[in-house]
C-alpha cells in the first residue's frame, strides 16, 4: 500500500486534559470550516469553556479537545506553526474559561486554515453524501485523496466537500512531532475514521 503524504490532525489523549464546549462571543462559529478569512472582523472576546462533565480535567494542553471540532491550540504551538510559514492560515485568538468561569489561559487560538482544497479522491473513497448538503460527505467508510491536487505549498488545511477534519503535510507533521507539543497526535488516512 502506498503510504500518503498527509496526514489527519488529532487530539492526542492526555490524562487530565481539559475538554472544552461553548464557544462563546462569536454566533457563527460554521464559518470557522468554510476555508473564509475572518482575521479581520473576528471579536476580541471569544472563549471557549472547558466541560462541566468532566470537573478534574483542568490540564491546558497545547492542542485542545473540543465539541466543535475547532483545532484550538496553545500560544507556542502557534509559535511553532508561524516559524515554519504555514500558508493560508489563520490565527483566532481565544480564552479559556475553566469550571468555575474564570479565565485559565488568554493565551490561545483557533487555527482557520483558509481556501478549502478540493481534493478527496471521490472515486476511490467510500463514504455517504449529505441529504441536505449536495456535494458534502456526511461520513465517510474510506477516506482517498487525490495529492496532485495539493498546492505544494499548503501543508495544513482543510478539504472541500468534508472540513470537519483537517490534514497536514506528513513534513509539517515530522517538525511538530520533535516539538513534543502536548494533545497534538496525527492519524493517517487509512485509519480514517477510526473505529
Amino acid at each position: 500500500m502506498i503510504m500518503s503524504n498527509y496526514v489527519i490532525w488529532i487530539f492526542q489523549s492526555v490524562p487530565h486534559a481539559c475538554v472544552l464546549q461553548n464557544l462563546v462571543g462569536f454566533d457563527d462559529s460554521n464559518t470557522l470550516f468554510h476555508g473564509t478569512p475572518l482575521a479581520k472582523t473576528f471579536p476580541s472576546k471569544v472563549a471557549f469553556h472547558m466541560n462541566p462533565d468532566f470537573p478534574t480535567d483542568l490540564l491546558l494542553t497545547d492542542n485542545l479537545l473540543n465539541s466543535d471540532s475547532c483545532m484550538v491550540v496553545s500560544s507556542k504551538l502557534a509559535d511553532a506553526l508561524r516559524a515554519r510559514n504555514v500558508s493560508k492560515l489563520e490565527y483566532l485568538p481565544v480564552s479559556i474559561v475553566d469550571h468555575k468561569g474564570k479565565v485559565a489561559s488568554k493565551d490561545y487560538y483557533i487555527l482557520n486554515p483558509l481556501e478549502l482544497i478540493d481534493c478527496i479522491d471521490r472515486k476511490k473513497s467510500k463514504f455517504r453524501e449529505s441529504r441536505i448538503t449536495p456535494g458534502r460527505i456526511a461520513k465517510f467508510e474510506k477516506l482517498v485523496i487525490d495529492e496532485t491536487r495539493i498546492p505544494p505549498d499548503r501543508s495544513l488545511f482543510r478539504m472541500q466537500g468534508y472540513p470537519s477534519i483537517a490534514l497536514a503535510s506528513k513534513a509539517l507533521a515530522d517538525d511538530l512531532i520533535r516539538g513534543n507539543f502536548s494533545g497534538l497526535g496525527w492519524l493517517a488516512l487509512n485509519k480514517y475514521p477510526e473505529d
